[in-house]
């Protein structure tokens, strides 16, 4: 008996390590897959009404159709800023006011209380929503002047009148001070912080620390603003002390090399401005002239060269170019590898959640139909392969199957002005094979040519003739799901 049990403990370690070692790569992976909605603009109702507003969109989010929605949702600055009830938050004053103390000629925050704030959280949580705190590190703003030796001058350091009575730092706090000259940049002329010496690098890690406590805020992520502005060491080692379970930077650099140095040196992912500019410039030219294979280029995309690194978007609060045309780009990265974003604004005020219309069948445009693709067809995390980008005007690719019910798609993209383009592929995915494909979303800006593209069956050996509308697109996958 004795003997046996033993053996049983062994055969039970083996399953124990298989179970583990099953939970620590899908928990990896699952922090890469889903959607993230940015859940503000720049200057959003003023008021006190924003958490409410935020709250109350947290079921629709979830369930935007079929049952898929967003896994995270970015908020804004939530602290008291400079600016009061008009502050959007970048000109942070003090930490510890969500909202709760008289400052800065108000109480509540332009989003609103504490206690409204908190609900929010709660609310997006309830459905399994991650929450995600914006962090602004580099500078701080409100504080009363005060002589600072190293400049010999008076600078706007001396923050004891917060209300908070947190974080009451002085110039030593700031650039520059004994230890601290000069760093990575400064920003509109806001006293710059340093983490190098004085209070701040321990004070911020523990009010970061704060803001993860439900009796506080309950945030669970971090998206670092600015972080051009200071080192990269800031956030990995403000990251190590928090434990967040997603953190994203605005590295804002379009050169790849650049971003990849910058995610792989602080350990968080980062904002795919590369992939950002690569989209405007083809979706702007409407005329057809845009290079549309630039998206798999590891240089002009850094979700092709990192796409464990790379959060993509088609627009956010400081940068909206892309005027023509903004669907193309949000097929592309709501069906393409990294961590897709969705504008605010685009979903609900710009009318891209519908695109303007769906079929009977619940199909078509917009950006519910493409997350239903990417979260019901690929699992929410595509795994991607090109079928074709030898077309300045057409890229075709597709993403493998998981299983019967997520089996992968096919994706078409055409920017040509006016002509419907498509091609004979053949995929590797098994799941698409003998099999009738339907096209389960398509959008199109060319009139009369916003119709669903026809089925097409894909043969034993993996070949299929798929189309996609001019100035549009199409998403394939098996008929009848």
């Amino acid at each position: 008996m004795k003997g046996l049990f033993k053996k049983s403990s062994k055969k039970l370690s083996v399953v124990s390590l298989i179970v583990i070692i099953v939970f620590l790569l899908t928990s990896s992976l699952s922090i890469y897959a889903g959607v993230m909605m940015q859940g503000f603009y720049w200057n959003v109702p003023a008021g006190g009404t924003w958490w409410d507003t935020l709250a109350s969109k947290a079921y629709e989010l979830k369930y935007m159709v079929g049952g898929y929605g967003i896994n995270r949702i970015w908020f804004p600055p939530a602290y008291k800023g400079q600016g009061g009830a008009n502050s959007m938050g970048y000109d942070p004053h003090d930490y510890y006011d969500l909202g709760q103390y008289y400052q800065d000629g108000t109480t509540e925050t332009r989003f609103g209380s504490q206690s409204e704030l908190k609900n929010a959280i709660a609310k997006y949580k309830s459905y399994g929503i991650s929450v995600t705190e914006d962090i602004v590190l580099n500078h701080r703003s409100g504080g009363k002047s005060e002589y600072n030796p190293k400049t010999g001058t008076n600078t706007w350091t001396d923050f004891t009148n917060t209300a908070s009575g947190k974080c009451q730092w002085h110039w030593d706090a700031f650039h520059p001070n004994n230890y601290c000259s000069s760093d990575e940049g400064t920003f509109a002329g806001f006293p710059d912080v340093c983490y190098a010496s004085g209070p701040a690098y321990n004070d911020m890690k523990t009010w970061m620390n704060w803001l993860k406590s439900s009796s506080n805020a309950g945030f669970d992520s971090w998206r670092y603003d600015y972080v051009k502005g200071y080192g990269y060491w800031v956030v990995k080692d403000f990251n190590a002390a928090t434990s967040p379970t997603f953190s994203v930077g605005e590295y804002w650099d379009a050169n790849t090399s650049t971003l990849d140095w910058w995610a792989n040196s602080s350990g968080s992912s980062v904002f795919d401005f590369a992939l950002y500019y690569t989209l405007r410039d083809i979706c702007n030219n409407t005329s057809g002239g845009g290079y549309l294979p630039n998206v798999f280029d590891y240089s002009k995309s850094y979700a092709a060269k990192n796409p464990f690194k790379a959060v993509t978007f088609v627009a956010n609060h400081d940068t909206d170019e892309i005027i023509y045309d903004k669907m193309m780009a949000y097929a592309f990265i709501l069906t393409y590898q990294g961590y897709p974003t969705i504008f605010w604004k685009d979903y609900y005020d710009y009318g891209l959640a519908t695109g303007g219309g769906a079929s009977p069948g619940g199909w078509g445009n917009g950006i519910k139909q493409l997350v239903w693709c990417r979260e019901k067809l690929a699992a929410g995390s595509p795994n991607i392969e090109i079928l074709k980008s030898d077309d300045g005007d057409l890229i075709i690719y597709g993403s493998k199957g998981y299983s019967t019910s997520s089996p992968g798609y096919i994706v078409v993209i055409n920017d040509h002005p006016s002509q419907w383009k498509g091609a004979w592929v053949q995929t590797s995915n098994s799941y698409l094979k003998d099999k009738t494909l339907k096209a389960y979303a398509w959008s199109s800006t060319v009139s009369g040519q916003n119709v669903q593209p026809q089925n097409k069956y894909c043969d034993a050996n993996g070949w299929v003739e798929v189309w996609a509308p001019p100035r549009g697109y199409a998403v394939y996958s098996v008929d009848g799901l």
